[in-house]
């Protein structure tokens, strides 16, 4: 993708997920529910630019981020427009570092706010089913991190095999081990929910620490899943 052009059905694809994220936004800002807290917001924000700003890039070019528990209070805390300010501005940081092409932080922030918005959804419903003390609100972060994770390398695959020519199986995304590594960052953002409803918004400082540990670990997870490959590849060309 950033070598050449999009395909014309490349082109329509980003510009179908951009229309299904206007649409979402606008439907579900009419619905609205009560804004959170200002210094959540900001803290939230803050914490999400930082480690959005230094994502790990895949053999095909996929970025993984430590974002998803930030992704996750976002979209269970914040009115429509917090949430889109949010995931606007945590691309915004990475576009400072990372320089993509547009079209490409077009997709990666529609795509992100189509899938927090619907994570948000499935945590008020969750939330609505199974109340609000600690396991409740802990099973809900889960519920929604599951349905932003799998949405977001949904939509990802996609473009990758319309751009890139990269099926499913091929670009790596539904690894188990990497779909693993989503997952456990993803619970961080259950105990934060559930200190934040306690303890208040400083709880995002205080359950935030594990997600130092998460850029190594993954670094070398995405190092050993593409050396066997590599060897395999020289041993061809030695052929």
């Amino acid at each position: 993708m950033r070598k050449r052009e999009l395909s014309p059905l490349a082109q329509l694809y980003v510009v179908s997920v951009a229309g299904l994220a206007v649409l979402a936004a606008l439907v579900l800002w009419r619905a609205g529910h009560q804004a959170g807290s200002p210094i959540a917001l900001l803290l939230v924000v803050a914490a999400g630019a930082i480690s959005h700003a230094f994502p790990l890039e895949g053999r095909n070019h996929e970025a993984y981020h430590a974002t998803l528990p930030f992704v996750i209070v976002a979209a269970a805390l914040f009115t429509t427009p917090e949430l889109a300010v949010f995931i606007i501005l945590i691309h915004l940081a990475e576009q400072l570092r990372a320089h993509r092409r547009w079209y490409i932080q077009v997709f990666n922030t529609t795509g992100y706010f189509l899938a927090a918005a619907l994570a948000g959804v499935m945590y008020r419903v969750a939330i609505h089913q199974l109340g609000t003390p600690v396991i409740g609100q802990m099973e809900a972060a889960l519920t929604a991190g599951c349905t932003f994770v799998i949405l977001n390398r949904v939509l990802v695959a996609g473009v990758l095999w319309l751009a890139r020519g990269l099926s499913p199986a091929r670009s790596g995304l539904f690894r188990p081990e990497l779909l693993a590594v989503d997952l456990i960052i993803i619970w961080v953002s259950a105990p934060i929910l559930a200190l934040i409803a306690v303890a208040g918004p400083v709880a995002v400082l205080v359950t935030a620490g594990p997600l130092f540990l998460v850029r190594p670990a993954l670094a070398f997870l995405l190092e050993t899943g593409g050396a066997p490959r590599r060897r395999a590849a020289v041993a061809r060309v030695r052929r």
